[in-house]
């Protein structure tokens, strides 16, 4: 991609930049994921099999347009990631549920 950009709005100047995801405690750069969204109870949506790209976006110092760009070949690093979230997050639950069970068992 080039190093600046026009805007299509209103002719300002562009500058490069990209969306954060705040997620979980950590920071990621938004992603692009093929298909419409399907409801996921353990992670919010599934991502299982899908396309993702990394997000990059371009906004106007002039008048706020942001214009957002994903790469042709989307990639399946995003979803690695997800997936080592999901896996720490049930881990971290049983393990909360099994110190509550050990306090009330202590407690008979």
């Amino acid at each position: 991609m080039p190093q600046s950009r026009q805007c299509p709005k209103c002719s300002g100047s562009m500058a490069e930049g990209f969306v954060v995801d705040a997620t979980h405690g950590s920071m990621a750069v938004s992603s692009w994921v093929e298909g419409a969204p399907q409801k996921s109870i353990w992670t919010g949506v599934k991502l299982s099999g899908r396309g993702r790209s990394e997000i990059s976006s371009w906004r106007c110092g002039r008048c706020g347009f942001l214009e957002n760009y994903a790469p042709a070949e989307p990639g399946r690093k995003h979803g690695e990631a997800q997936s080592k979230q999901a896996l720490l997050a049930v881990a971290i639950l049983l393990g909360v549920l099994l110190a509550v069970l050990g306090v009330v068992l202590a407690l008979r």
